[in-house]
C-alpha cells in the first residue's frame, strides 16, 4: 500500500498508487496560492518559534527553521524559487525547499 510514486504529495502512502494526471491537475493550487507565500512563511516562522519556546525542538533547530523559512522568501521574492505543481500547494512547496535547505530540523 506504499506506492513511492505517490511519497512526496501530501497523502503520499496512503493510497496504492498515486492519483490520475487529471486530478493532479485540479488539485494542484501552486499557480493561484503562490501569492499567499509571505504569509504561509510568516506563520511557520510564528510555529517554529513557538515549537522552539516549548521545548518541541530545540532552540536552535527553531532558529535554523526560522533562518531557512527567509532564505526560502528570499528566493520567491528574487523569483528563483523552484515551484513545482507536482506538490500541490505553497505550504507544500515552502517545506520541501526548507528541507532540502537545512536537512534534519525541518522535520
Amino acid at each position: 500500500m506504499n506506492d513511492s510514486s505517490g511519497s512526496n504529495a501530501m497523502w503520499g502512502g496512503r493510497f496504492a498508487a498515486g492519483p490520475d494526471a487529471i486530478m493532479e491537475a485540479i488539485n494542484a493550487s501552486i499557480g493561484f496560492d503562490r501569492r499567499l507565500a509571505a504569509q504561509d512563511i510568516e506563520a511557520s516562522r510564528a510555529h517554529a518559534a513557538m515549537l522552539g519556546a516549548t521545548g518541541i525542538v530545540s532552540v536552535s533547530d527553531a532558529e535554523t527553521i526560522r533562518e531557512g523559512l527567509l532564505t526560502v522568501l528570499s528566493e520567491i521574492e528574487a523569483g528563483a524559487f523552484p515551484f513545482s505543481a507536482a506538490l500541490e500547494d505553497i505550504h507544500m512547496n515552502v517545506e520541501s525547499r526548507l528541507k532540502a535547505l537545512i536537512g534534519e530540523p525541518a522535520g
